[in-house]
């Protein structure tokens, strides 16, 4: 067989490139190195199912080409898999995966010396809702929708790890993400809103907002109100748990990726995954979205079956929730809420027969 050591040469690639961001100059988290790391092994994998077996450090295009037509079942590469005794796939993989997957392969093909080998999908797709992603939520993600009882399902991570636990509540009450959960500092990141400049006080001039930088996306600062009974006592837990000024709400003594696979163990345990409750942890920042949109304009979110009585509450509700999980575009909320509207919050509806049309540009969660 040709090129037996393919893997270890990999490696050495991989060595070398992995822990570099593919643009900017800095270094990648551990979670993108192991994915890219993955990802690549896959195509090596794949190209010598498919009959290709090259040095990992000269792939061409053809591989790209037909790792692409393999992925979305194209008919061109058929005689391929025919020829390599390899069934076509019953159907392609996601929007998501296959953007991955490019992005990757893009990545890789610089590390080695063949910058703008791999081209835009649509030079490889014919159908472009193979490789367009919609970003809308089609339905409900939150837990509620499962018809889960959440206080219980808690408790339960609760009593498996009380980290994780706590990590878990934040994640309802603040609507945060999984990574800024563990490194929240529940008592150095709380501070008045009063000394937030700009901030929109809403209550009275003592109320105190989270103040949230590390373990957010691109280290986007943001700030969440402690403005809800739920809220406080989430940081309560978090503080009677991490005592200490400096103490963040990972397990002592653990780094960042052990509490983050920590974390994922814990899910799994409890059974929160798709195959065995049909949720994520990240169904909890759906859930935090979906009732603060109820909280703030007093209707369901369209996710949900609901329809804005009012237009301008509803774009005013988007982009609060938005801001208040940590993005940046005001057409992320689709991906929360279901079909927002195309009205920003400075226009007025002509009329309420007016025709709106929903936003199809996502984001990444």
């Amino acid at each position: 067989m040709t090129n037996p050591d393919w893997k270890t040469k990999l490696q050495r690639i991989l060595d070398e490139h992995n822990n570099r961001h593919s643009r900017l100059p800095k270094d990648v988290s551990f979670r993108t190195r192991d994915a890219r790391a993955s990802a690549l092994v896959l195509v090596f994998e794949q190209l010598r199912k498919l009959g290709f077996q090259p040095e990992p450090s000269n792939l061409g295009g053809t591989h790209v080409e037909n790792l692409i037509w393999y992925w979305t079942v194209d008919p061109r590469v058929a005689e391929r898999c025919n020829e390599a005794g390899v069934p076509m796939r019953d159907e392609p993989v996601s929007p998501a995966y296959l953007q991955f997957l490019t992005s990757t392969l893009r990545t890789y093909s610089a590390w080695i010396g063949k910058p703008g080998m791999v081209l835009p999908l649509e030079r490889y797709v014919l159908d472009p809702s193979r490789y367009q992603r919609s970003g809308i939520a089609t339905y409900d993600k939150s837990w509620t929708a499962k018809g889960l009882d959440i206080p219980r399902l808690i408790d339960l991570i609760y009593q498996e790890d009380v980290y994780v636990g706590t990590q878990v509540e934040l994640i309802f009450a603040l609507g945060l993400r999984r990574k800024e959960a563990i490194m929240l500092r529940p008592h150095l990141q709380i501070i008045p809103a009063s000394i937030v400049p700009g901030y929109d006080l809403i209550a009275d001039q003592y109320l105190m907002v989270v103040e949230l930088r590390h373990g957010t996306k691109g280290g986007r600062l943001r700030f969440v109100p402690l403005d809800s009974n739920a809220r406080r006592l989430a940081i309560e837990h978090a503080q009677r748990l991490a005592p200490h000024p400096n103490d963040h709400m990972g397990r002592p003594g653990h780094t960042l990726k052990q509490s983050l696979r920590r974390f994922d163990y814990v899910m799994e345990k409890v059974g929160v995954t798709r195959a065995e409750l049909g949720i994520t942890a990240h169904g909890g920042r759906h859930q935090f979205a979906n009732d603060l949109y109820i909280e703030l304009t007093g209707d369901q979110s369209p996710v949900r079956g609901g329809v804005p009585s009012d237009l301008l509450s509803h774009c005013d509700a988007c982009m609060k929730i938005v801001q208040q999980l940590g993005h940046a575009r005001p057409q992320i909320a689709g991906a929360y809420l279901g079909p927002i509207l195309n009205s920003t919050r400075h226009e007025r509806p002509v009329s309420n027969n007016a025709d709106v049309q929903p936003t199809t540009k996502g984001d990444q969660r």
